[in-house]
């Protein structure tokens, strides 16, 4: 096959979808992420103030989309440091900050939460990203509690001491972060690695039931509205996927059948390998089917917990001429989010590395971020923004009629208004929320 050939088997069934999927996909944007919004005006006498008009422009959405935070104030120069963070707060209001064990508690008691502490690549001290993301609008999410890999060499070779460890390390989490750290992956990818992999620690001494004594954990010492969430690969959530007996789905259901506080879902979505394993007939084929993509989200949106699409890396393919690949990445971006967005539980849409070259190992061989090296934006970013910042996005002018009120419709996030009646002008600052009546009366 030629190049086009190449990329057209991957998404005939995306750029021909059945009957019925693009109608959803539009229908549920307009239902799932948009709403209605009522302001009452009167005046000083409470009589209704008749032809003002309100003036709407969205300064951030309510749902979140964001990136991993792996490289924060992580690049030798500050002109880099600078683009990085700027590119950043573009187009993000959600960030993923590394918790890793073995990086944040290299030595037993040694912890790397403040900001002079010594580098290590892709693990800015905790307190630094945090405080960031608090400082520029950004909701903070914390990856992870426990994860069977990536932990550090020091710890016993016991049960009973790993989960007195543990506790110890979620107690002290919570005492830290609780406070500012509402959504966190509790535990992480319990399913993707064979007992072979774990060079660490050996399988043996993980409790068999470690995934939901995590989570009651957690329960003990998180503030009761931090949203706890499983989360592992796409090659769990979508490949061996049997409706109620998928095996990720059969977790979930168990977690809260026991009474633990599941509180979301996270699935990643790692499309690395070969291009010509993603054609039509091939193996990976399915996970470019809109309707394989709906059947999977609809059935963990059975669970009533949200969704949360955790770690995308849709990669330049090098087997593509570069610009072909770079224009071939927007167009999956374009053609996931908006399958994703539409989905009723989706709460958040999270890219895994944003630049080019700064990804875990051989990963970065495939070049998945949505800038280059030389933070220069790829056409894969800049369909990010068109989505986010423009086609998502409200500005509109409404007037009240003869009762003061007025009506208006937009997507769910924060505004700057602007109300004008007569010769009164007020600014303020609203939102029109999934979560609220989203009814405001203002006297004049």
């Amino acid at each position: 096959m030629n190049p086009k050939e190449r990329m057209d088997s991957v998404t005939r069934d995306m750029d021909h979808p059945r009957g019925g999927i693009e109608e959803r996909i539009e229908l549920d944007i307009r239902r799932h992420r948009k709403g209605w919004g009522r302001f009452v005006l009167s005046d000083a006498e409470g009589k209704p103030v008749r032809n003002a008009r309100l003036k709407f422009k969205q300064t951030k959405h309510e749902f979140l989309f964001g990136s991993n935070l792996f490289k924060l104030r992580d690049f030798p120069a500050k002109e880099q440091n600078d683009a990085y963070e700027a590119l950043f707060k573009k187009v993000f209001n959600i960030a993923t900050v590394p918790f890793y064990w073995d990086t944040l508690e290299p030595q037993p008691g040694k912890f790397r939460y403040s900001r002079n502490v010594p580098p290590i690549a892709r693990r800015p001290p905790t307190d630094l990203a945090v405080d960031w993301c608090l400082e520029n609008g950004i909701r903070p999410k914390g990856h992870w509690l426990f994860c069977d890999n990536f932990v550090p060499a020091w710890l016993p070779k016991n049960s009973k001491e790993l989960m007195i460890l543990l506790e110890k390390r979620i107690e002290q989490l919570a005492e830290r972060y609780g406070g500012k750290v509402t959504l966190w992956d509790a535990v992480n990818e319990a399913f993707s690695y064979p007992r072979w992999f774990h060079k660490t620690i050996p399988w043996s001494v993980v409790p068999q039931d470690y995934v939901y004594q995590v989570f009651k954990l957690a329960e003990k010492y998180f503030p009761n509205y931090t949203e706890l969430c499983y989360n592992d690969g796409n090659h769990i959530a979508f490949q061996p996927f049997h409706y109620d007996n998928s095996p990720m789905y059969l977790l979930c259901r168990s977690l809260l059948d026991r009474g633990a506080r599941l509180g979301g879902i996270g699935i990643q979505f790692h499309m690395y390998g070969k291009l010509e394993d993603m054609g039509v007939g091939k193996g990976g084929h399915f996970y470019f089917d809109p309707v394989h993509q709906f059947n999977v989200l609809d059935q963990y949106a059975r669970l009533g917990i949200p969704i949360h699409i955790t770690e995308i890396s849709l990669p330049t393919y090098p087997e593509l001429p570069r610009k072909a690949a770079e224009e071939f990445q927007a167009k999956l971006l374009w053609h996931f989010f908006r399958i994703w967005f539409s989905q009723e539980k989706m709460e958040s849409i999270v890219w895994w590395n944003l630049c080019d070259k700064t990804a875990y190992g051989s990963e970065s061989d495939y070049d998945a971020g949505l800038v280059g090296k030389d933070m220069e934006e790829k056409p894969a970013y800049r369909m990010l923004d068109r989505l986010v910042n423009h086609e998502w996005h409200t500005e509109c002018t409404v007037a009240t009629d003869e009762n003061g009120v007025a009506d208006w419709n937009g997507f769910y996030g924060d505004y700057d208004l602007e109300i004008t009646a007569g010769r009164t002008k007020l600014k303020r600052k609203t939102s029109l929320s999934k979560h609220s009546y989203n009814e405001e009366r203002i006297s004049l």
